[in-house]
């Protein structure tokens, strides 16, 4: 009778230890499917907010961009609108014009800073920001330089009338100087005829031409 019992003891304690066992492999599976869940789970959002903040940034350029191009065509207009200072943009019958200390578009910021270099060069900066998430702002800074083209002239060379009609004398170059007595001076040709080709001026009106 006790050899029976004992037998069914075993029994028992070996239906236990397996159902043991099986528990704890099946808290163990959950376990790692939650984890790899979560790891899968965050690797996915992880790059859904990737493409969001490079598309934002991608925005932010072109807003920046779209800035400069603005103040070039203010410029185009009239170089006297470029005062030092910072600005916003804004459109009125298709024409930009500065407007405030700032522009908003949807989540962005823009801001327009002008700064001079010299009388006929200005300094733009185009800056974009806005918040990429709770902890972060994004920034976007393009700079280029704009001149006043309607006065930039390049100057004509006085010589260039002098050189050709002394070139025709079978010379290499010519200058334009105050007098004859300044091309033997200089080493020199004088050659009459050429006088015409020189309009600088009274201390410049003789051609010399080179002697050969």
């Amino acid at each position: 009778m006790r050899l029976r019992q004992s037998q069914s003891m075993k029994r028992v304690c070996s239906a236990i230890n397996r159902k043991g066992f099986s528990l704890v492999e099946v808290v163990l599976a959950t376990s790692i499917f939650v984890l790899l869940a979560a790891a899968l789970t965050g690797n996915i959002m992880y790059g859904q907010e990737s493409s969001v903040l490079a598309g934002s940034r991608t925005r932010a350029v072109f807003l920046a961009e779209e800035g400069l191009e603005a103040v070039r065509n203010i410029r185009d207009a009239d170089f006297a609108n470029l005062v030092d200072g910072t600005y916003g943009l804004a459109t009125s019958s298709n024409e930009w014009s500065f407007s405030g200390s700032s522009d908003i578009r949807g989540i962005y910021t823009r801001s327009i800073t002008i700064s001079s270099v010299d009388g006929d060069t200005k300094n733009i900066s185009s800056q974009v920001t806005w918040q990429q998430n709770p902890q972060r702002t994004g920034t976007v800074v393009l700079d280029t330089y704009l001149t006043n083209w309607q006065e930039t002239v390049v100057p004509a060379d006085p010589n260039a009338a002098c050189t050709s009609y002394c070139n025709d004398q079978g010379r290499t170059l010519g200058t334009c100087r105050q007098n004859s007595k300044q091309c033997s001076k200089s080493g020199e040709v004088y050659i009459p005829g050429g006088d015409s080709t020189c309009t600088a001026g009274p201390g410049a009106d003789t051609c010399c031409c080179s002697p050969f």
